[in-house]
């Protein structure tokens, strides 16, 4: 199946530094969701078909731009989960990032490469990247793009209408499992600069990050959580930097 690419819809928004995500408004008085680029929220999906496991590790390993460390460890099933940082300079950004910004998330199995991103841009441009890298050891297979609205349209019907309108717990899950995938290779200030799976490389640095995860806790067991709002379940964080 060959690569069907889409031009994204710039947008200007406010910000919302919390989730890198900001809103818009269209023309019409709507409110779109959009990232710290501008585009327009998109669930982009690239599925990659390979037969080089270690060498694709190893070339993704060298490059800069993607988070594969040597500790990082593969899940039961042999994957791998790691992000691709934007290290551009002069990307136009809605919002200063703190610390490096994350444009997709990748795993590597012994026979696939999957890409996700929050808009069709951001895939696109990984998979020039990723293309560039690797060359004939990947073969696309298809890409797929979901627009907010589109999950929300094919998810359960609501028995009632006229109530306000909740998002769907499996879309909810989603966004709430990358923004803990992201916090882990993201920039921490109260880390020194480091990043979670930087940090538990030293006791101390343990000990700090088990803090902020304490904190984080805490600070959500004081805020009444509401159908449909996001609010990531950060004990899970241990599990995934093998904190358990």
């Amino acid at each position: 199946m060959g690569k069907k690419r889409h031009k994204s819809k710039k947008q200007r928004t406010k910000r919302d530094r919390s989730q890198g995500i900001a809103m818009s408004r269209r023309p019409a008085g709507g409110i779109q969701l959009v990232t710290s680029e501008g585009d327009a929220l998109v669930f982009t999906n690239a599925h990659y078909q390979h037969a080089a496991l270690e060498e694709i590790r190893q070339i993704l390993k060298q490059a800069e731009d993607f988070g594969i460390e040597d500790d990082l460890k593969p899940e039961p099933d042999g994957s791998l989960h790691f992000p691709w940082f934007e290290t551009r300079s002069g990307v136009r950004s809605l919002f200063k990032s703190i610390g490096q910004r994350i444009l997709a998330n990748l795993t590597l199995t012994p026979t696939t490469l999957e890409v996700e991103a929050m808009s069709q841009q951001r895939l696109d441009d990984c998979c020039q990247r990723l293309e560039q890298l690797l060359g004939d050891r990947i073969r696309l297979v298809e890409t797929r793009a979901k627009s907010a609205s589109q999950a929300l349209r094919e998810s359960k019907p609501r028995v009632e209408p006229e109530e306000p309108f909740m998002p769907p717990p499996e879309v909810i899950a989603e966004i709430e499992e990358k923004m803990l995938r992201e916090w882990i290779d993201s920039s921490i200030p109260a880390l020194g600069g480091l990043t979670p799976r930087q940090a538990v490389k030293t006791p101390e640095g343990r000990q700090r990050v088990l803090e902020l995860i304490g904190q984080a806790g805490r600070m959500q067991k004081m805020i009444k959580k509401t159908p449909g709002t996001f609010a990531p379940d950060y004990c899970k964080v241990k599990k995934m930097l093998g904190l358990e």
